[in-house]
């Protein structure tokens, strides 16, 4: 579900460690390359959701070299969790420890910020930062430029190995669909040779997923504005952007289906994502 991307070199880092509940896969992960956590020089954070960041706390308290990078938006967060967690126990419940571990604050002299814009060096690597909202408003994408390879989080969407669908991740309460349509111009012209995202995978087929991506995104805002404007109950506003959703996915099996609904969340919560930022428009005319 969540994939931690190892680079590699003088200074090994990881690009978004993912929850603590994990750390005993990356561990032993890590131990496959003769490395241990200690030996993790730097953390990239593309953004400081808590599938994405959640075990930097536990991993800077084990090493105190660790240079962790996080957009400027993000970064007071990760050093003062609580409005975070305060937000995310609401959300979860008691579900927290298990889907995330213990979330520790990061001491703010590990944290260095960006603005995007910034090239910056990680053990032999050539790594330059662009700020890129969309799905949150403090995302940021790295491109490697070593490899080629676009470090992209949440802005390109859910897709499963093998399987031409990206599904958009619209969750509140940072969706913004004009800057995203920016973001995903800029990957265009960045021209990666690889797309790495973190649900899940890297791919090499950038032109057609970005083509694609942005495509379905564009159908999956449009279906709420739709829905909104519909002047009926809440329940039955979601109504175009499930029928939209169902018949996108109806060409994969059913353990496909289950599998990216499961990482990309249900329609309830895209559709609030999405709803909210056209609320955040103005008002919303009904439809002739």
């Amino acid at each position: 579900v969540i994939a931690t991307y190892l680079l590699l070199g003088s200074e090994p880092a990881l690009v978004d460690p993912g929850p603590a509940s994990t750390l005993p896969t990356i561990e032993a992960a890590l131990a496959e390359h003769g490395l241990a956590l200690t030996d993790i020089r730097h953390i990239l954070l593309t953004h400081i959701h808590l599938d994405h960041a959640a075990a930097t706390g536990q991993i800077a308290a084990r090493h105190p070299d660790l240079r962790v990078w996080v957009h400027q938006r993000g970064a007071p967060h990760l050093i003062d969790p609580s409005r975070l967690l305060d937000s995310a126990v609401r959300l979860y419940g008691a579900m927290m420890g298990p889907l995330w571990g213990e979330i520790l604050p990061v001491p703010a002299d590990h944290v260095t910020v960006l603005h995007g814009g910034e090239t910056f060096s990680v053990g032999g690597r050539t790594i330059r930062a662009y700020d890129a909202p969309g799905h949150a408003k403090h995302h940021l994408v790295y491109f490697d430029q070593t490899s080629g390879t676009a470090f992209v989080g949440d802005n390109c969407g859910v897709r499963l190995p093998g399987v031409a669908y990206a599904r958009p991740a619209t969750p509140p309460p940072d969706i913004d669909l004009e800057h995203w349509e920016r973001t995903l111009t800029m990957l265009e012209e960045l021209q990666p040779s690889w797309l790495a995202l973190t649900h899940f995978g890297a791919y090499n087929d950038v032109a057609f997923h970005l083509s694609d991506y942005r495509a379905r995104l564009r159908r999956w805002g449009e279906a709420v504005r739709v829905g909104l404007q519909s002047g009926v109950d809440p329940a039955a506003q979601q109504a175009p952007l499930a029928a939209l959703i169902a018949a996108e996915m109806a060409a994969l099996s059913p353990a496909e289906q289950a599998l990216i609904e499961a990482q990309g969340g249900a329609v309830d919560v895209n559709f609030a994502g999405l709803a909210r930022y056209w609320q955040k428009q103005g008002p919303l005319a009904p439809a002739p």
